[in-house]
Order: structure tokens, then C-alpha cells, then sequence
């Protein structure tokens, strides 16, 4: 599957190639055992044309990470909201997820069950729901990054937004990553991707992120999100650039 180079892409991989030689060496601390984070992101853009034309596109965008680790068993719930829509285009993007995870660590890698519901109404999908478990590890960590793998098997179950608005059940596997890396004391980057097969969707994901340190508990936020969706019924694919605050507890 082909991805798309776009401008963001490259900015972010020229400031992790620029601060890979001299970032400082503030390590990555784990102190507590749970973690929230929340953000909300907007951008506004505007063009005019010669012929008096103008175009307006906003972006606005959510999410909600809370994670807790108690002895050998962690929860993680996760919440997102994302929409884009502009004033001379049809293609608007709106959608939303919720999942579930529980995770049990057997030292060096965990087993985890997930629950996911997801609604995208630029798919040719009303809604997606898919239950998955399968073995995680943290496959790479030192004082100032940490990288995160997860493969899993599951069922989904896809119900067609188009009439007679047909269901479908199919296994799918599924492969996810997580990587963090503080490039200096005050600036922090991080890039999700998530990868979901059936034998009819295929679904994948990534999410790009700079945040910089405000205060103790408050960030800026510059974030990149991509989604492409594969399927017999149609394919699609939505992306969005936004920048907002971060809430980190």
C-alpha cells in the first residue's frame, strides 16, 4: 500500500534527524502507575482567489488517553473526535472512536483484550466493532525513547452505510506501534501507527505529534492524523493537520 509524502511528514523527520546527534539527555521517568492525557486541537485557514472566490476549511480535533497499571494488570481507555470540513468541498472529514484495552504483564511482554467501537462517515461504513487479544512488548527503551509493539487476532463487525445497510462479520489481524522520543528537555515527539486486515477492510492508521512543554501539566500541540480505508464496498482515506493544547496528569 502506497502512503502519501506530504510537507508535514517531512518537517517532522527533519527535526528528528536534526536533534538526533544533539538532543539532551533528559530521560524519559516513569513515576506514577497511571497516566491521562487529553488534548483538543483547531486550525482555521482561509484562501481568496482572483475571481473573488474565497475558501474557508476548520479542523478541530479531541483525544482522550488514560492508562493504569496496578501490579501485573493495566487498563487503557482511549476516546477520539475528529472533523474537518470546508465551505467549497463535499469532502468532509468526520469521525470517532472509543476502545478498550486490558493487559496483564508476564515481565517482558503482556497479553492485552480489546474492545473498539469506530464511526467515520466519510466510509462507506455506518459503524465498525471489533473485539481482538493478543501479546505486546516493549521492544525498545533507553533514557530518552522508548518504542512499543502489539500483534493481535480478532473478529470485526462492519454494518454498510449505504441501503439495505448489510452487516458483515470477519476475522481480522491486527499490529500496531507506539514510539516516543524526547528531543530536548522541553520538546517531545511521538507517532502511533495501527494496521487492521480482513479479508474484505483493511484499515490503517497513523498519528504524528510535537508537543512542547508549557508547564508541569499543559503542552502545545502540533498533530498530523491519517487514516486510509481499503474495503470491497469502496476505499477512502482523510487526513488532518492541527494545532491546539495538550492536558497531561
Amino acid at each position: 500500500m502506497a502512503l502519501p509524502f506530504n510537507p508535514l511528514s517531512l518537517i517532522v523527520l527533519g527535526l528528528i534527524l536534526s536533534t538526533a546527534a544533539s538532543a539532551a539527555e533528559d530521560p524519559i521517568k516513569v513515576t506514577k502507575d497511571y497516566n491521562l492525557d487529553a488534548d483538543l486541537s483547531y486550525l482555521l485557514s482561509s484562501s481568496s482567489q482572483t475571481d473573488g472566490e474565497s475558501t474557508k476549511q476548520q479542523s478541530v480535533a479531541g483525544h482522550l488517553d488514560y492508562k493504569r497499571m496496578v501490579g501485573i494488570w493495566g487498563q487503557e481507555l482511549k476516546a477520539e473526535a475528529i472533523g474537518s470540513n470546508s465551505n467549497t468541498s463535499t469532502d468532509n472529514v468526520e469521525r470517532y472512536l472509543v476502545a478498550g484495552k486490558m493487559m496483564h504483564s508476564e515481565g517482558s511482554y503482556y497479553e492485552f483484550g480489546k474492545l473498539q467501537w469506530e464511526k467515520d462517515r466519510s466510509s462507506s461504513f455506518d459503524y465498525q466493532t471489533s473485539l481482538t487479544a493478543g501479546l505486546g512488548s516493549e521492544l525498545y527503551r533507553d533514557e530518552i525513547q522508548f518504542l512499543n509493539g502489539e500483534l493481535g487476532l480478532g473478529v470485526r463487525y462492519d454494518k454498510d452505510s449505504v441501503p439495505p445497510h448489510h452487516g458483515n462479520t470477519e476475522a481480522i489481524g491486527t499490529a500496531a506501534a507506539h514510539y516516543e522520543r524526547k528531543l530536548t528537555p522541553t520538546v517531545n515527539f511521538s507517532q502511533d501507527l495501527g494496521y487492521d486486515y480482513g479479508s474484505t477492510t483493511n484499515t490503517f492508521r497513523a498519528r504524528s505529534a510535537l508537543s512542547l512543554t508549557v508547564t508541569e501539566h499543559l503542552s502545545g500541540l502540533f498533530s498530523y492524523d491519517y487514516k486510509k480505508i481499503s474495503a470491497d464496498l469502496g476505499d477512502s482515506h482523510s487526513s488532518l493537520t492541527a494545532f491546539g493544547l495538550k492536558y497531561s496528569y
